[in-house]
């Protein structure tokens, strides 16, 4: 590399950064700016310090500056208050940046701009967000792990006998500041964007600035090993510890998508494979890695490659997004027979809350741990990972094993969707309208009033389904979003829009409504939510719950008791809750 010139990938990188397309990996950090500003609270040591940054940031828009630019300023004169910027293992490590220009301006700020905070565990990378994160289009960018986080998920790591620790996207190096006992030669990372490299360069030298060293952190797509350094490509690491980018898609050369799943688990399963035998690996993951569909053959991956050891329930959520994450810490799967791993029990931790929306019966207080067995996380086709106690997954596996049929062979529709509700619907009846229902208008057995009307052309619509099925003489109808089941009679052959769907149940030995209690009964719900934990109703779920063989006598009393329940007797629903707790607990039908 010629002195004073960036290499060519660097280049690339932040050509990248300025242009308008996506570049191979859409990752946290590659994001355009935008002109609304999302301040990453969570990541500030100090929330004072919001305004000064704000500032700051607003200040260096308006005069057009660079985000690398400020960035590899405001690190320069980190490291000239910190007495190391003219060593020379610190001129090395900055000779892949010197192309960038030092914006006099900011060195030292003119008196009327706030001068810059001192307490930030990561300054750069604070105001490296603070740029990126703007705007819609920011919302899916960079999002830095919070300095708690990170110090949970590498406490107690021992580097006495010369471990190695990897980060494979490492942004401006959470994880790295968080580090105790570690010396700079045990330490890897890299990540795609070169200005989060800069900055992690820039944190290693000030985290480290009595020792002579050059950091081990590249400029790279971690997923194209072509490019990936030496140094890398022959690491095997005792320690592996990241927060990669969620949601985005995996690109080649081309721009061409190569693969359907998501960019995590690419980076999990690379990662997994650089990990030395008695290693660890722990990712920050959604929470919807534990129970959503889309995530199964991810999960599948743990389960049959990886000893899982612990899993680490978070409440916090990034600034301008509402996912909550935990974290997953697994080693290598040691030899075992399948019961014998089946068995072993799993390692639940509760970091500021109790988990937030994570599906879990676990009695957890804050900070609290527990375990679980991992059993739970073979209830299911999706291999959900069910968070039980000990209790609720007996009683889970009671229910399952009292099950005979399923609601595979019945029949099925989606409410309409219409393309344009304005224009199809409307608040009043009118001639030739008929009632619709939507989801908000279903309770458990009846259907509210209604609050809108349509005038039914099935051709005009985007997605509707057999009229034989809307017109049925008995059908359910369900809330969709809910986190509970909601079903309804319908005997008025009635519609339903797209936020409610309809079934038409067939199991032998039931009639409809005894179905509709089944599927409204305190057991039923408490195994949907046990095995699934999704705010979304799913055919695919409802598929999996599992009825018993009832006697003749038992189907008409609770066909009675819907009936008792339809004429506005809410008393018989405890009765019913009785009968059906029987019919599947009990060895009685």
């Amino acid at each position: 590399m010629k002195k004073g010139i960036i290499s060519e990938a660097t280049s690339r990188n932040w050509k990248r950064l300025r242009s308008k397309k996506h570049g191979r990996l859409m990752a946290r950090a590659n994001k355009q700016l935008s002109t609304k500003t999302i301040m990453p609270l969570e990541y500030f040591s100090n929330k004072d310090n919001v305004a000064d940054i704000q500032r700051f940031v607003s200040f260096c828009k308006e005069k057009g500056y660079k985000v690398e630019e400020v960035i590899y300023t405001v690190g320069l004169k980190l490291l000239d208050e910190a007495g190391i910027i003219d060593k020379p293992h610190v001129a090395a490590a900055l000779k892949p940046f010197m192309a960038l220009m030092a914006l006099r301006p900011l060195m030292p700020p003119p008196l009327m701009l706030p001068p810059l905070p001192t307490d930030e565990h990561d300054l750069l990378g604070l105001l490296y967000q603070c740029f990126l994160l703007e705007g819609e289009k920011n919302r899916k960018g960079s999002y830095y792990t919070p300095l708690p986080v990170a110090k949970n998920m590498v406490q107690g790591l021992d580097f006495s006998k010369n471990q190695t620790f990897f980060d494979p996207c490492c942004g401006s190096g959470a994880f790295i500041l968080a580090l105790e006992n570690a010396s700079p030669n045990q330490i890897f990372a890299c990540d795609n964007d070169p200005i989060a490299v800069m900055i992690a360069k820039i944190n290693m030298l000030l985290k480290y600035k009595s020792e002579i060293f050059e950091p081990q952190i590249y400029c790279c797509d971690y997923l194209n090993a072509i490019n990936a350094p030496k140094a890398l490509k022959a690491l095997k690491a005792s320690y592996i510890i990241s927060n990669p980018p969620w949601g985005a898609t995996v690109f080649d050369e081309e721009g061409n998508q190569v693969t359907k799943r998501e960019s995590f688990s690419c980076f999990f399963e690379n990662a997994f494979s650089q990990l030395s035998d008695d290693g660890l690996i722990r990712f920050l993951l959604p929470v919807s890695v534990l129970n959503v569909k889309t995530h199964k053959n991810f999960r599948r991956f743990l389960l049959e490659n990886t000893d899982i050891q612990s899993i680490t329930l978070y409440d916090g959520a990034f600034s301008g997004v509402q996912t909550k994450y935990f974290d997953i810490q697994c080693a290598r799967h040691f030899d075992r027979s399948a019961a014998e791993w089946r068995n072993h029990r799993l390692k639940i931790d509760s970091v500021h809350s109790n988990g937030g929306d994570v599906s879990t019966s676990l009695d957890m207080t804050m900070g609290a741990s527990c375990s679980v067995s991992k059993h739970c996380f073979y209830l299911t086709n999706n291999l959900n990972f069910n968070l039980l106690s000990d209790s609720d997954l007996q009683k889970v596996q009671k229910i399952l094993s009292k099950g005979k049929y399923t609601l595979k062979d019945s029949i099925w529709g989606l409410g309409i969707v219409t393309g344009d509700n304005k224009k199809h619907l409307k608040t009043k009846q009118g001639k030739g309208f008929e009632p619709i229902y939507t989801g908000k208008e279903i309770e458990a057995y009846t259907l509210k009033a209604p609050k809108y009307f349509i005038k039914y052309k099935r051709a005009d619509y985007q997605q509707v389904a057999k009229d034989e099925i809307y017109r049925a003489d008995e059908k359910l109808v369900y809330r969709f979003i809910s986190k509970n089941l909601v079903f309804a009679y319908d005997d008025s052959k009635s519609l339903v829009l797209n936020s409610a769907n309809v079934l038409v149940p067939r199991i032998p030995g039931m009639s409809v409504k005894t179905v509709l209690a089944f599927l409204n009964s305190s057991t039923f719900k408490f195994l949907y939510k046990s095995l699934f934990g999704e705010i979304k109703i799913l055919k695919g779920n409802l598929m999996q719950l599992p009825f018993p063989e009832i006697s003749p006598d038992t189907d008409k009393k609770l066909t009675e008791l819907v009936d008792e329940v339809l004429k506005g007797n809410k008393d018989a629903q405890k009765e019913m809750d009785d009968v059906i707790n029987k019919a599947v607990i009990s060895t009685e039908a």
